[in-house]
């Protein structure tokens, strides 16, 4: 096998169309990544004057001259063919040690298995036993099935499949988040889609969520992908006047129901079961006019601040191929009460099922389905896959040694097992 080095051209015309594509292996993610701090190369695999497979690396000098080179997703290959991962595996050695390359990380999107939102196995792999196996007689340490975010890249992720109609993708929605939905639109909450790219104001809610992430990163992002129109930046609003119309109405409406239902709790004439069911009836109109009672003074007063709107979050996504991912979304805290990722994840749905795209990839959830308590991390799986998501679980992440010597140095400087 032959490795030969490939231009951002060479190396974005197969990886596009390659089983594993990701937008993380194309050369705008390379671009972002040297905002990082990280050098990148590109590389394809030959063999018999045929291309059989490419990737990006990253890499970077961390002791002394030596380096280590990351795959992000991984190698864009054929790993059920044994020849093929071996005959790349030795030739990445041969090239790389004369570099001074402590080790090389892959985290392949190799399908371990397809889960329903309790965990439960719905489709499972038939190579990824072969796969991992092939991997592992190749010297590639497995860092294990983790379920939580131990990896560069989230080993389970929440996909919707959006080629249902419309009408089919709501109703697979959990009958508790449809509620939740309805009211935080009740509240006044509005996805807008920014055109204009303000990235500062992205950044002053991405930053509250992954400190690490420079505002530069979310720069190089959007100068990257928005050349190809992948890329697209939401703002989350409470719209304030619709909020104390909206909240003015349901206690009027309430108001109403309830005089109603005090005139009957006094009518001597109605006894028994149909009595006490009036009563509580009252009782239970009585906490809902207290709610929107308190919601109209709360909304009144965030107006007098916020005469317009007041924007309490925002999101960005990527589009590549045939799908979509949620990269991240944010909120400031004091708004939680508003429940804003309900609202943005069904106006995603809506708006790429819209525009002909497959799937919309949510992103990392937890493997511990079972585990009540799940910290920081509870609503993280409810909220996703109460929107009929599937999880996919993929193979992991691998690291593949070149020099023992500097591998266990990286290992100690990171904190690494």
């Amino acid at each position: 096998m032959q490795i030969v080095a490939l231009s951002k051209d060479e190396f974005d015309e197969f990886a596009y169309r390659h089983k594993y594509s990701t937008y993380y292996q194309t050369s705008s993610y390379a671009e972002t990544s040297r905002y990082e701090g990280l050098n990148t190369f590109y590389i394809g695999f030959v063999e018999n004057g045929t291309l059989v497979g490419v990737t990006l690396f990253l890499y970077k000098t961390f002791y002394l001259y030596y380096k280590y080179a990351y795959a992000p997703r991984g190698f864009l290959i054929d790993y059920t063919n044994p020849k093929v991962v071996k005959n790349v595996t030795m030739g990445l050695i041969n090239l790389l040690k004369k570099q001074h390359y402590a080790f090389i990380k892959i985290d392949p999107p190799v399908l371990c298995s397809e889960k329903d939102r309790k965990g439960n196995i719905i489709y499972f792999s038939n190579t990824v036993n072969e796969i991992l196996d092939t991997l592992k007689k190749n010297n590639y340490i497995h860092q294990g099935f983790n379920k939580y975010f131990e990896n560069y890249k989230p080993r389970l992720v929440a996909f919707v499949n959006l080629k249902p109609n419309i009408e089919a993708l709501y109703n697979n929605i959990d009958l508790e988040s449809k509620k939740i939905i309805e009211n935080s639109v009740s509240s006044g909450i509005q996805i807008y889609l920014d055109p204009t790219g303000n990235i500062n104001e992205l950044y002053k809610f991405t930053s509250l969520k992954n400190k690490k992430r420079k505002r530069r990163y979310y720069q190089g992002l959007y100068n990257n992908f928005s050349k190809n129109n992948a890329i697209d930046i939401f703002f989350i609003n409470v719209n304030t006047n619709k909020y104390i119309t909206n909240m003015k109405s349901l206690y009027d409406t309430e108001a109403v129901k309830n005089e109603e239902l005090a005139n009957l709790v006094q009518d001597l004439s109605i006894i028994g079961m149909e009595k006490q069911n009036i009563i509580n009836d009252k009782m239970e109109s009585d906490k809902l006019l207290n709610y929107y009672k308190n919601e109209l003074v709360y909304s009144t007063n965030l107006a007098k601040n916020y005469p317009d709107y007041v924007t309490i979050g925002a999101a960005f996504t990527i589009k590549h191929n045939n799908g979509v991912e949620l990269i991240i979304d944010s909120y400031l805290d004091e708004y939680k009460k508003f429940n804003p990722r309900y609202v943005l994840i069904w106006e995603l749905i809506k708006k790429y099922k819209s525009e002909g795209f497959m799937y919309l990839n949510l992103n990392a959830v937890v493997g511990d389905f079972n585990k009540e308590d799940l910290g920081k991390y509870n609503s993280l799986n409810d909220i996703k896959l109460s929107f009929n998501a599937t999880v996919m679980e993929y193979i992991g992440e691998f690291d593949l040694v070149i020099n023992e010597h500097a591998y266990q140095k990286f290992k100690e400087k990171t904190g690494k097992k």
